[in-house]
Formats: structure tokens, C-alpha cells, sequence
């Protein structure tokens, strides 16, 4: 028989999953009663009829679409509650499966003669999405105690920091590098308040974090420089420059790298202040030479972990454009060559080097404090 011991884990899961039941229902209820779109409507999927094969009269043509019957109910709008039939018109390919009892988005697109034709445009996720992020922070909080529950603390201030002022900020026209700076500074300010318990640290950590930060973006300068990086590749990139004409888009691939390293940077300051202040606390009097010597070794132990994570992060995120590139018939030059390859290059080496260059800034702070306070204990000895 299980003890209590064990017994409260499954429970403590429980509650999460409790917890996260509710807000999707909350959430689902909102997100019914906002909708206000005109033009597209949310509606849950009753039967999936017959499909049709695209269209064999124009093989060529690079947007074949199917038909498919459908029976839905209406979710939103005047007609919520409506239940009807319809035949959807979908791009061959395009993605979404059409299940029974789940629930999409349909847009309709009405004629001059009046007639209507009707898509599936999307999933309807966001219920879904609030309920399992709701989910994974409640476990964080339950298993990991105050230590979750500060790391959870961290993260939404640095969300909210991003989205509601970096974001909105740099849409207006503010320069994006001085303004990524700032947000960084919060950013890790916020983050090392919340998880550092150790108040006589904090400025350790966030000291080695913005010198490793500061040493990303003078490398992802020089690289852009270098290799006259212009910040457009990728579609994404160039319809934001389409959008805001007047934005500097090589200053929002410099200001990308300052916040994609932040993260790992901070994980390496972090942990580097954590250890050193570790021996302190089992050794008051160790040599300073040793305590030095410990904080590097830690880095280098943390450095090959994160430095995996951070390329693999890099790599993973730009995948899909590599296999076109190489699908396209590039060789490794080639690869090498591109405008795009060549920005998540900027990201990773960038990012690296400010791994790096965390390790003895966060070592020579944390040295220096602690030379400060051995000073400051033998005046006060001999007064």
C-alpha cells in the first residue's frame, strides 16, 4: 500500500488537472461570448460527409481545392445554436483535419449574385491552449514549491514585458537595439529577483548575465557587419518590412540575438552564482583562488549542456526553411551562403560566446563581492 508520502503526488497532479478543467472551461465560455468577427464564425464540426478529389481539369494549377459536406452548430454570433449543413470548400493539402465534435473556425465569403462559399479556416484552440499552459504552470507551482512558484513569477513578468512593452514599442518606431537592451535588463532584473533567494547575490548574477549579453551583441555586430546582413530573410522578416517601411530591420536581428541568448545566459549566470555561493556557505574562510577555480569548472560542466540546447534550439526553429534550401539543390556552400542560414548562424555563435563570456564575468563579480565582505568583516574584527 502506498504511504502518504507518495499518495500526495498523484493527488497534487490531480488538482492540476482539476484546476486546468476549470480555466478551459472558463476560457471556452469567454472566448464564445468576445467573439465578435463578422466575417467568420465558431462552429463545432457534427458529421464529415463526402470529400471530392481536387480538380483534374487544371493539373497545373498550384492551388487545387476539395470539397467536403459538412453538418455543423453554430457557436457564436446570431445564429449560435443553429445546426446546418454545408459543403466547404478547402485547399487541397492545407493542413486541417476535419473531425467529428471538435470545433473550428468557418469563414464565409459572400458574392455579388449573393451566393456563399464556406472554409474551415482554423482550429479553434485557444480553450484548449489556456487549459494546458494553465496545467503545466500548475504543476510547476505544486511540485516545486516556492521555487516554481518564482519561476513562474519570472516568466510572466518577462512575457509581459516583451509583449506589452518591448513589442508594442518597437512598432512605433523606437530604435530596437537600445530598446532590447532595456527589456533585457528588466528582463533579467525581474527574473534574478524572483529565483536568486539569495539577496546578497542577485547582483552577482545579473552582473555576469549582462556581460555575457553585452558580449553576444558586439559578436552578432561584428557578424552582421561582416557578412552584410540586411535582417529581410525569411518571409516573416519581409512582410514586416513591408508592414513598417520605416523599421530598422538589421537593428531587429541584432536586437532578436540580445533577447534569444538572454535565457541561457541567465540559466549559466544563474547557476554559476548558485554554486559559488554554495562553497561560501560551506566554507566561509576558502581561499578566494579556490572559489575562483569552482566557479569555472562549474561553467565549463554548464556550458557544453547549454550550448547543445541553445544550437539544437537554433537548428530546430529554422528546419523547415534548411530542408527547402537543400530540397532546392544546395550544396553545403550554398547553405552556407544563404542570407537566412546565415541569421540563425548569427544567433548561435552570438549566443555562444556570450555563454561563454558569462562564466568568468558571473565568477569575477561573485569574487569581488566576496572580497568586498571578507574586507568589510576584518575592519569591523578590529574596530
Amino acid at each position: 500500500m502506498l504511504s502518504g508520502k507518495y499518495l500526495k503526488y498523484p493527488f497534487r497532479l490531480a488538482m492540476a488537472a482539476l484546476v486546468s478543467a476549470a480555466v478551459y472551461s472558463a476560457a471556452y465560455f469567454w472566448v464564445l461570448r468576445a467573439w465578435n468577427t463578422e466575417d467568420s464564425l465558431a462552429v463545432e464540426i457534427l458529421d464529415v460527409g463526402k470529400e471530392t478529389a481536387p480538380s483534374q481539369e487544371r493539373p497545373d494549377e498550384p492551388f487545387q481545392t476539395v470539397k467536403v459536406d459538412l453538418a455543423i452548430r453554430v457557436l457564436t454570433g446570431d445564429r449560435a445554436g443553429e445546426v446546418f449543413s454545408i459543403t466547404a470548400t478547402q485547399m487541397a493539402g492545407s493542413g486541417i483535419e476535419l473531425r467529428k465534435g471538435r470545433r473550428y473556425v468557418l469563414v464565409a465569403d459572400v458574392f455579388e449574385d449573393g451566393s456563399a462559399q464556406y472554409s474551415i479556416a482554423d482550429v479553434l484552440r485557444a480553450p484548449s491552449v489556456a487549459g494546458v499552459i494553465v496545467f503545466v504552470s500548475a504543476c510547476l507551482a505544486l511540485f516545486a514549491g516556492s521555487a516554481g512558484v518564482r519561476a513562474l513569477a519570472g516568466l510572466a513578468l518577462s512575457i509581459a514585458c516583451l509583449l506589452w512593452g518591448y513589442v508594442p514599442l518597437a512598432a512605433q518606431g523606437f530604435p530596437p537595439v537600445p530598446l532590447a537592451f532595456l527589456a533585457a535588463l528588466f528582463i533579467a532584473a525581474a527574473t534574478v529577483f524572483c529565483v536568486v533567494h539569495r539577496k546578497e547575490s542577485r547582483a552577482v548574477a545579473l552582473g555576469g548575465t549582462l556581460g555575457g549579453m553585452a558580449g553576444a551583441y558586439l559578436l552578432a555586430h561584428l557578424m552582421t557587419w561582416l557578412w552584410q546582413l540586411s535582417g529581410l530573410a525569411g518571409d516573416s522578416a519581409s512582410l514586416l518590412a513591408t508592414t513598417l517601411p520605416e523599421i530598422d530591420m538589421k537593428g531587429v536581428l541584432l536586437a532578436a540575438v540580445v533577447i534569444a541568448s538572454l535565457g541561457a545566459v541567465l540559466d549559466v549566470g544563474i547557476s554559476i552564482t548558485a554554486s559559488m555561493s554554495e562553497l561560501v556557505d560551506y566554507d566561509p574562510n576558502i581561499p578566494l583562488t579556490r572559489l575562483w577555480s569552482g566557479g569555472l569548472r562549474v561553467g565549463s560542466e554548464v556550458l557544453g549542456s547549454m550550448i547543445n540546447t541553445l544550437i539544437l534550439a537554433y537548428i530546430g526553429s529554422s528546419l523547415p526553411i534548411t530542408i527547402l534550401i537543400s530540397n532546392a539543390g544546395a550544396d553545403f556552400w550554398g547553405l552556407m551562403n544563404d542570407p537566412y542560414v546565415g541569421q540563425e548562424i548569427v544567433h548561435s555563435l552570438a549566443g555562444t560566446l556570450g555563454l561563454l563570456l558569462t562564466i568568468p564575468a558571473t565568477a569575477s563579480f561573485f569574487i569581488l563581492r566576496e572580497k568586498v565582505l571578507r574586507e568589510k568583516i576584518s575592519r569591523e574584527r578590529v574596530l
